[in-house]
């Protein structure tokens, strides 16, 4: 009856213990935190890499590490902020490895990669909030102009 008590009287120090740290720790310390980022980054931009060999040939932009390299898409013409995709147009979202390497967005975007540009797109209304160029030379020149004006 006695190691009883004692096991208790531990258990019970124990779930003390648990509930003061977690009563006294700050709110930022969870593990992981919704961020509401609706724009890109320079880190989304640096997170990839340019003119690296692969198979052979020279890739202008993609992942070396996991060895992906991304090809052109047509959609990236017209792609800018302000602009609402096309029902033609499909909203499959980006690779995991590329969402992975990007910082956290919006939950209420989607981000999805048309060839070598990646788009933050509100899947309810397809309207794109925000547009980078991952084969442009430097983060300042990776952002196109948005095709409607927005408001200030």
């Amino acid at each position: 009856m006695k190691t009883l008590t004692i096991e208790l009287a531990i258990a019970g120090a124990a779930l003390f213990a648990l509930g003061a740290f977690l009563a006294t720790r700050p709110q930022t310390a969870e593990a992981v935190q919704t961020s509401a980022l609706t724009q890109f980054t320079k880190a989304d931009f640096a997170a990839f890499d340019r003119n690296f060999e692969l198979e052979g040939g020279t890739c202008k932009v993609g992942l070396k590490r996991d060895r992906l390299c991304f090809g052109r898409s047509p959609v990236e013409d017209v792609l800018a902020p302000g602009m609402t995709l096309p029902p033609e147009v499909p909203m499959v979202g980006a690779e995991f490895r590329v969402i992975v390497v990007t910082e956290l967005k919006a939950e209420n975007l989607r981000t999805i990669r048309f060839g070598r540009s990646l788009a933050l797109v509100d899947p309810q209304t397809r309207l794109v909030q925000d547009v980078i160029s991952l084969s442009a030379p430097a983060y300042d020149q990776a952002r196109p102009k948005p095709a409607y004006p927005t408001a200030p």
